[in-house]
């Protein structure tokens, strides 16, 4: 079980980088491949956070191992009739993944992915944007200025396959995390001061998903 996550966790770290960006096209990219998607239940971190039981992680496991893509599949090279399929097995996925949690644990997991999805939930989340009360120019903004973010990471990562280095990894993770910070200042500009205050009420105590154990690791028999 241990040794899963650990080979899981670098391999699920591309399928959310890449995937968020190759998926993210025409603003189909929601499913269990995003970054702050149910694929975010195998990380040791989160299941520490959510206090999840060894049947728990059996299952997850399970669920998200069976719709994993093949190693090495390339999200930038597939036809759009292979992403839609990639996405609602994802999709599927990851309902049945978030099904195996309790209330509480479902309540808690959804403000941790208030936190690591940022304000690209802005868009992607109606009911969010529901109880916040987006105006049409406000989800207009902000969907420019995620869209124009996508666009830098799929220029970021386009070049970044199996052959790329754990250097060339290192580099685009900290660039990737300098266009975010961007990315959610110019977002949250958008925003009232009233809608900004509920959003922060809505995502609970602070959760910052260590990025470090998403790059390729290194020792323990070199997995």
């Amino acid at each position: 079980m241990r040794r899963f996550f650990r080979l899981a966790v670098p391999a699920l770290a591309i399928c959310c980088l890449a995937g968020n960006v190759a998926l993210a096209q025409g603003r189909g990219g929601r499913g269990g491949f995003q970054m702050g998607g149910p694929n975010m239940l195998a990380f040791e971190q989160v299941q520490k956070e959510l206090k999840i039981t060894d049947e728990q992680k059996a299952k997850i496991t399970e669920i998200l191992e069976a719709a994993r893509p093949p190693q090495g599949t390339n999200f930038f090279n597939m036809s759009e009739e292979e992403r839609a399929e990639l996405r609602k097995k994802g999709e599927e996925a990851g309902k049945k993944a978030v099904a195996t949690l309790t209330p509480e644990q479902s309540a808690r997991f959804k403000q941790m992915q208030l936190w690591v999805q940022g304000s690209r939930a802005l868009i992607d989340d109606a009911d969010l944007a529901k109880q916040l009360s987006l105006t049409d120019d406000q989800k207009g903004a902000v969907k420019t200025i995620v869209d124009e973010s996508d666009k830098k990471r799929r220029e970021l990562f386009q070049g970044l396959g199996q052959g790329a280095t754990q250097e060339d990894r290192a580099k685009a993770f900290e660039q990737m995390t300098t266009m975010n910070n961007e990315m959610e200042a110019e977002c949250m500009a958008v925003l009232t001061d009233a809608q900004k205050s509920q959003l922060e009420k809505m995502k609970g105590p602070k959760f910052q998903l260590d990025m470090s154990q998403l790059g390729p690791r290194r020792g323990r028999g070199g997995q």
